[in-house]
């Protein structure tokens, strides 16, 4: 934290610090160093910025494969894993429980233990957890393995945010995180991708008297790579400075800027300018100190607390509001898209000259299912139609054009608009899929549901990055996706228990809490450009 810029919460118990200076004298300041903007700002901006927004991106968009692979192998794994539409809701909710525990935990630690290394480590636990569900044969143990793979995907989203946040100069910070968030689209084709390529296969061991590794199970494996490339990838990259200079770890830091300083320019880290830092001094045994756990789960409760102080508490509702709200409508049309168009397409098959709605063709399918059972005792899975899948890419495509938008205009336009429009034509589109009554108009719809989302959630991400000073910064991530993931898991329950009885019901709260979202985005402060708290 830099000295002479006062955190709106130096008065709180935020982190235990001896300090040596003095906050008032101005004069000492302006000799103490330089501050840390103008700092990062001398580094450049090049190649150590682009392996970042790799090694980034390729995080978030793993995340957005862990989370989406469930969706793609609902239809196949019906008989394997004995799928009633609600057991399907709970595994696609499931995910979301880990997230809404690994999110607070990993979240706080990270800022407590550092963000690479707590990034790392969830990453590891993504892996390994996504890895061995592919192995399980019964559907408990695979909903508790995607359980342990959400508390690692939860642990990764908020940290690798801020991490990423901490390295950007604020001129370029918005259009940067926008770029972060675009990645989460590569990450939507990608897992498209590797369904397509993999379920509709006969391939691995389907001998149904032993042991089952289908496709649809090798695709599950296969799911679990990207997180693990990640977390090697993050061996090698530096501890965020903005943590390090908050924890009074100046020499440390200025390692990092002129490592960044040497691979941006090429010039040797002798030159860079800068020889000390604005920095608040902290005692140097506190500054050595080693915690241990129980220590640091502590600061992470202490830490939390400090989101609901005077300064702070509307903010931290209002975030919670809309990550509620914008994660209730995303997740639980999204991940029921796939189901949606495959019901729609099957009825088309066999109806071709009909035009019903997804609602309807829901109901009808459901009463096809249920004659269908008196004349044989057999389940079958189906794979999912080739447009199915096509479907799937068009959505995720179709996010570009919002992505690039975003990109260019971020730091113009603000925050706040991206946030309040995307929300109330997000919440709009999602109240029109109730009335479509063919697939092109289903696709069309969920095309602009899947472009007009992209910009609030790339909005929102910069927000809970901005709105929060450092020393909360992961912390308060970890909080407001925890009101997230209650959303999402909420929204794929309604919908799970509720799409095939009373349809409507699940798509129209979507639309009124997206609405009722974006309309209390206004109430939020104007970040756009300015230095990190």
């Amino acid at each position: 934290m830099m000295r002479g810029h006062k955190s709106p919460h130096r008065g709180d118990t935020m982190e235990t610090k001896v300090l040596l200076s003095n906050w008032d004298t101005e004069e000492e300041d302006s000799d103490a160093g330089t501050d840390y903007e103008t700092a990062l700002g001398l580094t450049g901006y090049g190649v150590f910025h682009y392996w970042l927004m790799l090694v980034c991106g390729w995080a978030n968009a793993s995340d957005a494969v862990e989370i989406l692979c469930i969706s793609f192998l609902l239809p196949s794994a019906e008989c394997d894993l004995e799928l009633t539409p609600a057991r399907k809701g709970w595994l696609s909710a499931i995910l979301f429980v880990g997230m809404m525990i690994g999110g607070y935990v990993w979240g706080s630690l990270g800022d407590t233990l550092g963000r690479r290394v707590v990034l790392m480590n969830a990453m590891i636990v993504n892996a390994a957890a996504g890895f061995l569900s592919s192995f399980s044969q019964e559907y408990y143990f695979f909903l508790f393995l995607r359980f342990l793979s959400g508390v690692g995907v939860g642990g990764s989203i908020p940290v690798v945010w801020t991490y990423y946040a901490e390295f950007q100069p604020s001129a370029r910070r918005g259009s940067a995180l926008s770029v972060l968030a675009s990645f989460w689209m590569v990450g939507n084709v990608t897992v498209a991708a590797m369904a397509w390529a993999i379920i509709p296969h006969e391939i691995g061991w389907t001998d149904r008297e032993g042991f089952l590794f289908n496709s649809w199970r090798i695709f599950v494996a296969v799911s679990a790579l990207p997180s693990f490339l990640v977390a090697i990838a993050l061996v090698f990259m530096p501890e965020s400075p903005r943590f390090l200079l908050c924890k009074g770890r100046e020499e440390e830091t200025l390692s990092v800027l002129r490592d960044m300083y040497f691979t941006n320019t090429g010039k040797d880290r002798a030159s860079y300018p800068v020889t000390s830092l604005q920095v608040e001094r902290v005692s140097p045994h506190i500054v050595e100190q080693k915690q241990d756990w129980r220590a640091a789960v502590n600061d992470c409760l202490n830490k939390a607390s400090q989101l609901f102080s005077p300064s702070l508490y509307r903010v931290t509702l209002i975030m919670l509001v809309i990550n509620f709200s914008i994660q209730f409508g995303y997740y639980g049309l999204w991940l029921w898209f796939p189901e949606l168009f495959n019901k729609l397409e099957h009825y088309q098959t066999l109806h071709p000259n009909h035009t019903v709605s997804v609602c309807e063709v829901v109901s009808v399918d459901l009463s096809i299912v249920k004659d269908n059972t008196t004349t044989t005792d057999f389940c079958t899975a189906s794979i999912p139609d080739n447009q199915v899948f096509i479907n799937s890419f068009i959505i995720s495509i179709s996010a570009a054009p919002a992505n690039l938008w975003t990109i260019l205009h971020m730091d113009k336009l603000g925050r706040r608009f991206f946030l309040c429009f995307s929300m109330l034509l997000s919440g709009s589109s999602a109240f029109l899929i109730y009335l479509v009554n063919s697939s092109t108009m289903n696709l069309i719809l969920s095309c602009i549901f899947g472009a007009v989302s992209t910009m609030g959630f790339n909005s929102l991400d910069c927000l809970g990055i901005e709105l929060f000073p450092t020393s909360l910064r992961s912390t308060a991530m970890a909080v407001t996706l925890l009101a997230a993931r209650i959303g999402a898991i909420f929204g794929n329950l309604v919908f799970g228990y509720l799409v095939e009885s009373h349809c409507a019901v699940p798509i129209l709260m979507v639309a009124g809490l997206l609405i009722g979202g974006g309309m209390m985005g206004v109430f939020l402060p104007n970040t756009t450009k300015k230095p990190l708290l």
